[in-house]
């Protein structure tokens, strides 16, 4: 600062105060760093977040209040276009990246207005040899009181670009919804306080889930942000998050040699049969439309339109294959005929930019449950179908009609598995569980058979609707205590029940399974008349005819454990259980654990 400007703040004004000083100075004070950004089923790093941070000089000062003094100063468009620079040039020199993308915060206070510099962050970005749709601009709540109808509109110029959106902090601010309905972005940032424990806490998985849910309806992917345990990691992997970040993956680093490719401990558990099965069906219900790329010209997109006369949409897609929404034949034909007749307006329609025609469209994963899709087409608007991408890439459209028979044929097949009473899987269900865990040899597994005690006497005392009550009550317990990844249940028949777990410890299985038995045994008395609750027993005929005392009814359960390693012939496994089932109905407390050795 000059010594004019000192004099005239005054003598009681603290010359090193940060508000004044200039554009290069407090650039010096910021640096960036990098975090990855990574395919929550597969690990793979798909872009980086470069997160500011001051200098170990001036390490008395946060970031946000050198942005706010650069703000204030009037110098914020110029000190933002430098910050990007130089995030780019951090970004560059990781050799592994390419292909991957660059998330950069901006300010966004003044956006748009006269002279803004950062309308021309394009120009800047193919300076560094890198593409614009390889860079996702993010904004958040913090100044969503300054967004007016200008810094919109910028936005959406900037999207022209071929910038791709990022909403950060997404569930912090009051408005996020109407941000949400105004950006149309590509990508939405989940904010921390909803991941704090939300493996344990159900109102925050529903937050997270009904926010992927919402996002995927209008075409945007869903970013779990600072996850920092492997239990909000699988949470938001349940709740349908597609990227995650945070320390749980990799702390920022400035190295470009701490980069990685992917990391292993993100990547999901193997695919199941019934899984696979319903990939495979939407994988073969899928149409490869004719895409065109999000730069293309008008011309490029007529011919397209001219060659292809049976499709009435064409997907977009950016250098990566990525999508970036719909182009409508109506929308194309409602603009062409708007024109006159004469060459200029002809002209003139060509030289309008494709990408203004391009709709957000719902999108969804090959790996995505049939039900979820089937939820995420019903939620959206004038929906002609859903983009699918595999790997985040573009694999093909899944039309409405296609989406309704896979349903019906996923409804059919549930129909032959399930058990007719309790609706569960069945007998078929469950004997490709048991034979998938005896070759699954890559984690520990925990089969577990459960049965009732008793039950013919409760059932010649009250009859056989009571008895299918008492079954169903069961039934219930039972998905009420075995849910979550890793985990299968099934009725085998009769009072004859079974449940599976892999890749968890014996303990937590064993522990799931006294609590269903408690819960059975309180819940199922309700069923008794008060005299044989009070009595604790009942009255009946044995197998041979001779009238003795039956105690209440609860449950026998048997618990097989695999280790780690081991496989064995699945009726070696069905042998080894039955055996467990007899010791659980001769032992004192209904309950027999053992493991098999490696």
């Amino acid at each position: 600062m000059s010594a004019n400007c000192t004099a005239a703040l005054g003598s009681d004004v603290d010359a090193t105060d940060i508000r004044w000083h200039s554009p290069d100075h407090i650039l010096e004070l910021l640096d960036y760093a990098l975090q990855p950004i990574v395919d929550i089923g597969t690990g793979v790093v798909y872009g980086y977040e470069a997160t500011i941070r001051t200098t170990e000089t001036v390490a008395e000062y946060s970031p946000e209040r050198l942005v706010d003094a650069a703000y204030e100063k009037g110098f914020l468009p110029e000190l933002e276009c430098s910050l990007l620079r130089k995030a780019l040039h951090r970004f560059n020199d990781l050799r592994i990246a390419q292909g991957t993308k660059l998330y950069f915060k901006l300010d966004g206070r003044d956006l748009g207005q006269e002279n803004d510099p950062r309308m021309g962050l394009s120009a800047l970005v193919l300076e560094t040899g890198l593409q614009v749709n390889q860079i996702c601009l993010e904004f958040s709540e913090r100044h969503r009181q300054t967004f007016t109808d200008v810094t919109h509109h910028a936005i959406n110029d900037l999207r022209q670009f071929g910038f791709l959106v990022a909403l950060d902090d997404f569930g912090r601010g009051s408005s996020e919804l109407k941000l949400l309905h105004d950006v149309s972005p590509d990508y939405v940032k989940i904010d921390r306080f909803f991941l704090n424990g939300v493996d344990c806490d159900p109102r925050r998985k529903l937050f997270v889930t009904t926010v992927a849910n919402l996002a995927h309806v209008l075409g945007a992917r869903v970013v779990a942000e600072g996850v920092e345990t492997e239990r909000e990691f699988k949470a938001c992997r349940e709740a349908g998050c597609d990227l995650i970040q945070g320390f749980f993956i990799a702390q920022p680093f400035q190295k470009a040699t701490s980069a990685k490719l992917f990391y292993d401990h993100v990547r999901a558990p193997g695919t199941g049969r019934k899984r696979r099965e319903e990939q495979d069906r939407i994988r073969n219900e899928l149409v490869d439309l004719p895409t065109i790329r999000f730069d293309a010209s008008m011309n490029e997109l007529l011919d397209m339109v001219v060659h292809n006369q049976d499709g009435n949409v064409i997907p977009v897609l950016d250098a990566n294959r990525e999508p970036r929404g719909l182009i409508h034949e109506r929308d194309l034909k409602a603009y062409l005929y708007a024109g006159g007749s004469d060459e200029a307006d002809a002209k003139a329609a060509l030289d309008f930019p494709l990408r203004s025609f391009v709709r957000a469209c719902p999108i969804a994963d090959i790996d995505s449950n049939a039900d979820m899709l089937l939820v995420t087409f019903a939620s959206s608007i004038n929906s002609d179908g859903i983009i699918i991408t595999e790997n985040f890439r573009y694999a093909g459209f899944l039309s409405a009609t296609s989406l309704l028979k896979i349903i019906h044929e996923k409804r059919l097949q549930e129909a032959q598995d399930q058990n007719p009473l309790t609706r569960l899987p069945g007998n078929g269900a469950i004997t490709r569980f048991i034979s998938d865990m005896a070759k699954k040899s890559s984690q520990d597994r925990h089969l577990c058979y459960l049965d009732f005690d008793n039950f013919k006497p409760f059932n010649d005392t009250y009859g056989f609707r009571q008895g299918d009550r008492a079954i169903i009550l069961f039934s219930e317990l039972l998905q009420r205590h075995i849910s979550g990844t890793g985990t299968f249940f099934g009725h085998i028949g009769g009072d004859d029940f079974f449940a599976g777990f892999h890749n968890t410890d014996q303990t937590d299985a064993a522990a799931r399974m006294l609590a269903l038995k408690r819960a059975f045994r309180l819940d199922v008395e309700s069923f008794y008349e008060p005299e044989h609750r009070e009595r604790g027993y009942i009255e009946a005929q044995d197998r041979f005819g001779t009238t003795r005392q039956f105690p209440l009814l609860q449950c026998s359960i048997s618990i097989l454990s695999l280790p780690k390693g081991m496989t064995i012939h699945p009726d070696t496994l069905n042998d080894e259980i039955m055996q467990l089932k007899l010791a659980a109905k001769r032992s004192d407390d209904g309950l027999v654990v053992k493991s098999l050795a490696a």
